[in-house]
């Protein structure tokens, strides 16, 4: 009887605190649901969609946050975890990267969202891993001229012979390059190699030149790797011109100044001559007579 007397003060106790825990768990229940209350996941994808991509292609990967509020801005994050792509402040619910496909790029990638509230920024999770698989891009043809000069002249024409690898009868498109920003694509078929005249203008076409080609895989045309590149090399007529000119020009006065002391010399030749003439004409005519005093 004395210990359930007892007990019951300590029970009394015990209640009381559980009590008073648990209405200031009650009170902050509605505070740690509105921290908990995570923002809806955002969508990743990538367009266009194919189990392989080749190096060189280029691919828009798509964050779509599935939320009517007010976005901050968006984060992308490679296969590393590594953030590659900020984009704030931003007001739509969707943002894109573009990537050029290339070897390194193999491997997951996510995003997230967050807004803005208050000066703090409250995050989303991320969304679900979007995996690429890169492969390399087919073998670089070779390119070559025709006809093989050191210097070409305004004028001149020279073919760019582009030749594809023995394993590519599913060539569809040739494209040539320059670093001059010259550019041009020609569509093929059943062919090892394509040849396209250049017309040599002027020493703007002087430069380095290479070219691609197209092959169809999966939905679309994957390009090859570049040739190696070709230079050609424009040297224009005018200087030649300038030293014909100057040449000419030292050789028409050179002879100019000969001609002219030989028409000198010949005059004076001619006038002492006929000077000469005129004395012993004189002398015939007026004989001198010599007076002698005795």
């Amino acid at each position: 009887m004395i210990i359930y007397c007892l007990m019951i003060p300590l029970i009394s106790s015990l209640l009381s605190s559980q009590c008073n825990f648990l209405a200031a768990f009650l009170q902050l229940l509605p505070l740690a649901v509105s921290f908990a209350d995570l923002l809806p996941v955002p969508i990743l994808s990538a367009d266009p969609r194919h189990d392989v991509y080749y190096e060189g292609e280029r691919v828009t990967m798509t964050c779509s946050a599935p939320t009517m509020r007010k976005i901050g801005g968006f984060r992308f994050f490679n296969q590393t975890g590594e953030q590659i792509d900020l984009q704030t402040p931003y007001s739509l619910t969707t943002a894109w990267l573009h990537l050029t496909a290339t070897k390194a790029s193999s491997g997951e990638y996510t995003c997230m969202y967050f807004l803005k509230e208050s000066g703090q920024e409250i995050p989303s999770n991320r969304s679900l891993p979007l995996s690429l698989k890169v492969q390399a891009a087919p073998t670089a043809p070779t390119l070559s001229l025709d006809p093989q000069q050191q210097v070409y002249r305004p004028g001149n024409r020279v073919n760019l012979v582009c030749s594809f690898p023995s394993s590519s009868d599913d060539v569809k498109e040739v494209q040539y390059y320059a670093d001059t920003g010259f550019a041009v694509s020609v569509r093929v078929s059943n062919v090892k190699n394509h040849s396209f005249s250049l017309m040599i203008k002027g020493e703007a076409d002087s430069g380095s030149y290479s070219c691609a080609y197209f092959v169809n895989k999966a939905t679309c045309p994957i390009r090859s790797e570049l040739s190696p590149s070709v230079i050609v090399y424009v040297k224009s007529h005018k200087i030649s011109w300038l030293r014909e000119i100057i040449v000419g020009g030292s050789f028409f006065t050179i002879n100019g100044f000969i001609f002219f002391f030989s028409h000198c010399l010949m005059k004076r030749r001619d006038l002492e001559e006929g000077f000469r003439g005129t004395n012993e004409r004189n002398e015939t005519n007026y004989p001198v007579k010599v007076f002698s005093i005795s």
